[in-house]
């Protein structure tokens, strides 16, 4: 179109450029991708066109306002088709395919620029020549892009980084030192700036994460794991200057980011950056003088802003100084766990049940997680055979400890499952024919995203003379005997039992009271009895029509309520 003294066909073409100037995308065969560079080159070829044509008609004093108005409009859309540098590209690949387009490009300058003068020192003028200089530069991209190391934020850094303290706490750290060198490498970042990103990403994700579990397992990425990483990292040639200087430049540079460092203490209730320079300084990535240079001028920072001084909370115990302290403490439990209890497993339940309270379990967690111990704790628990305490014989004394060890046992893996998948658990070296009980019903009973359970898998249908001694047991007793049970065969046999119970409640052969007192029964003791019969349950309830599912769902509430009695094991609450 190239009326231009028709201004409102002109105006209504610009408001169409409008819709979608801002939705280019290059989702296509290469073809299309091309000719959306020619297209866009055509537009801007047009776009000239029509500002020299305005530019020319500022001279006449009678037209000199409907011009502005209209040259107005041509520079604003100009501007924003050219502000994003992917046009940009896209204009310099077009202009590769076709040069003698450009020329005309080129011509069109010329000409914009002759009658530029016409606007005096106006706003337009100035537009202008900003439109006129970014169309100068398309040509030289390439070349300015390789040296862009002026520029200071390296989002995939922060990607890498935020994906892998959200995904993957367990994961090996080899695998991650070498992704962050690679990018490194790629967009040839300097050192401190990388160092710099990565401190970053981990104070974003300490003050985004949701609370509770995720919280303790940032705090646990923070602290413990990315120390170890940049352990890995020095190890890798990083040029001319020793990595320790790059670090402690790194720290400097994140001083400066005050905002985020209050955000972060905030969230924290204590002054993070103060221990992450210690635990750097023990992992030997900084001098002592160096860190304790940091920390004081981190201090003077807070001392300006008395509104955080405020803010830290004298009763709440900061997260970041409990997980480094949980980090010996796994290491401790791991040996307590190697030793022979069997004169005495109250020891060893002693130190099972202080894990369970408060949140001391999820820190310990936390924090075997982000050192790469996982997968050893939880194996001590998976063969709760080999503490030879499950060995000595049974005895009126032994049965209640002998039921909570197995019990915590179980509840602990069964939770690490649930935070950190179950992969954790599995392993691939067990002999054959040898798995152990917890592997198997985590297998195949325990309800997991994406898992489908089948009710009538045969590890629900164990030896019926098991099943019939349990069901008269939860039955007919006032309350479980300890002493006799081998706990793992009842939880397998557990989802069999419960089957039978429904059948007879169901045929009215059961009230509603021997209901509750055998729901009592399966949960007023081992906790452990009743997670196997709820699993089971969810997936029976999948199996049957709306119109059937009251009882069983019935059930499963009276199951998932605890019990509030006298009469209940040791560290009732916790488990």
């Amino acid at each position: 179109f190239d009326d231009f003294s028709r201004d409102l066909c002109v105006q209504s073409l610009l408001e169409i450029m409008d819709m979608f100037c801002d939705r280019l995308s290059c989702h296509g065969k290469a073809e299309e991708c091309i000719s959306l560079c020619r297209a866009l080159l055509s537009a801007l070829t047009w776009l000239l066109r029509c500002a020299t044509f305005y530019a020319e008609k500022v001279k006449d004093p009678l037209e000199q306002a409907a011009a502005e108005n209209q040259l107005k409009m041509c520079l604003e859309r100009l501007e924003k088709v050219l502000s994003s540098t992917k046009n940009r590209a896209l204009i310099h690949i077009a202009k590769l395919e076709e040069t003698s387009s450009w020329s005309t490009v080129e011509q069109s300058l010329v000409k914009l620029g002759e009658n530029l003068n016409n606007l005096g020192s106006s706003p337009l003028r100035s537009q202008a020549d900003d439109c006129v200089s970014l169309i100068k530069s398309i040509p030289t991209m390439l070349s300015v892009h390789s040296e862009q190391l002026n520029k200071t934020g390296f989002p995939t850094v922060h990607a890498v980084v935020l994906l892998e303290g959200t995904m993957n706490l367990t994961g090996e750290t080899q695998p991650l030192v070498e992704q962050l060198m690679m990018v490194k490498r790629m967009q040839r970042i300097p050192s401190p700036l990388f160092v710099l990103e990565i401190w970053k990403a981990c104070f974003v994700g300490l003050i985004e994460c949701p609370e509770g579990t995720e919280e303790l397992k940032w705090t646990a990425f923070t602290f413990l794991k990315m120390p170890q990483v940049l352990v890995k990292l020095k190890k890798y040639p990083q040029g001319d200057k020793d990595f320790t200087e790059d670090v402690n430049c790194a720290f400097e540079f994140l001083l400066k980011l005050t905002p985020l460092l209050d955000k972060a203490d905030q969230r924290c209730n204590c002054n993070c950056m103060s221990l992450l320079l210690q635990e750097c300084s023990k992992q030997g990535l900084l001098s002592e003088a160096n860190m304790n240079n940091l920390i004081d001028k981190r201090a003077a920072d807070k001392e300006n802003s008395p509104s955080l001084k405020s803010a830290e909370n004298a009763n709440i115990q900061p997260n970041p100084g409990l997980i480094l302290r949980a980090e010996p403490t796994v290491t401790n439990i791991l040996k307590t766990m190697d030793a022979d209890h069997s004169k005495s497993p109250e020891g060893l339940l002693g130190v099972l049940g202080h894990m369970l309270s408060g949140k001391s379990l999820d820190l310990l967690l936390a924090a075997a997680a982000a050192t790469g111990k996982l997968k050893s704790f939880a194996r001590k628990f998976v063969k709760p055979e080999s503490p030879k305490v499950f060995i000595s014989p049974p005895s009126a004394k032994s049965g209640p400890v002998r039921a909570l060890l197995f019990d915590i046992s179980f509840l602990m893996l069964c939770h690490v499952a649930q935070t950190y998948g179950s992969e954790v658990i599995l392993s691939d070296s067990n002999p054959p024919g040898e798995v152990p009980f917890f592997e198997t019903w985590m297998l195949t009973c325990m309800p997991e995203e994406g898992k489908i359970l089948n009710p009538d898998h045969p590890c629900f249908r164990p030896d019926s003379t098991k099943v019939e001694s349990l069901v008269a047991l939860l039955n007919n007793s006032s309350e479980m005997k300890l002493v006799q049970m081998k706990w793992h065969e009842v939880c397998l046999s557990i989802s069999a039992a419960i089957l039978e119970i429904l059948n007879a409640w169901e045929n009215g052969v059961l009230s509603t009271e021997s209901i509750q007192k055998i729901t009592e029964n399966i949960k007023g003791k081992v906790c452990s009895m009743a997670v196997c019969a709820v699993a089971w349950l969810v997936a029976h309830v999948r199996m049957l029509g709306l119109d059937e599912r009251e009882k069983s769902l019935q059930m499963i509430r009276q199951l998932a309520t605890p019990l509030y009695g006298e009469n209940t094991l040791q560290f009732y609450n916790e488990r």
